[in-house]
């Protein structure tokens, strides 16, 4: 395999303010003929939406911090998992487990982020203000879902 080229090469380079892993980052499904968005998230907490949009003719990376509400500054984020709600409801639903470190012990927590207002339910922004927390009794370091 000498002198073979890799058919890959970097596109975007953005630093993350921390460490993340595979079961922190989370593909979004298509909407509304918009392509695919990436969410990584980062173990101090913050989490990025990643996509491509067409600009005069030019595929261009973008990239924006999202401020998830119920996440506090000093948890660590463990995983991230999106999906869309299944027909006949519509809209995208984002769910993220953190450690609340309280001293003695750590606390697991998973929040569910979900729009229901008409118009919003593919709001990421809207989204991320809308939260249902739940404390667990245990860490889920993967999070996935099922229909």
């Amino acid at each position: 395999m000498a002198g073979d080229c890799c058919p890959l090469t970097e596109d975007t380079f953005i630093r993350f303010p921390s460490q993340s892993n595979v079961y922190g980052l989370s593909v979004l499904p298509c909407t509304g003929g918009a392509g695919h968005e990436l969410l990584a998230a980062t173990l101090k907490g913050k989490v990025t939406s990643f996509k491509y949009q067409e600009l005069r003719d030019k595929l261009r990376a973008g990239a924006r911090e999202l401020q998830f509400t119920y996440i506090p500054v000093d948890a660590e984020i463990v995983s991230i998992d999106s999906f869309s709600k299944s027909p006949p409801k519509r809209g995208l639903v984002v769910g993220i487990t953190f450690i609340k470190d309280s001293g003695d012990k750590a606390s697991p927590f998973l929040n569910i982020y979900c729009d229901y207002e008409p118009g919003s339910e593919y709001n990421l922004d809207s989204i991320a203000q809308s939260c249902l927390n739940l404390e667990l009794k245990f860490t889920p370091f993967q999070l996935c879902h099922a229909e």
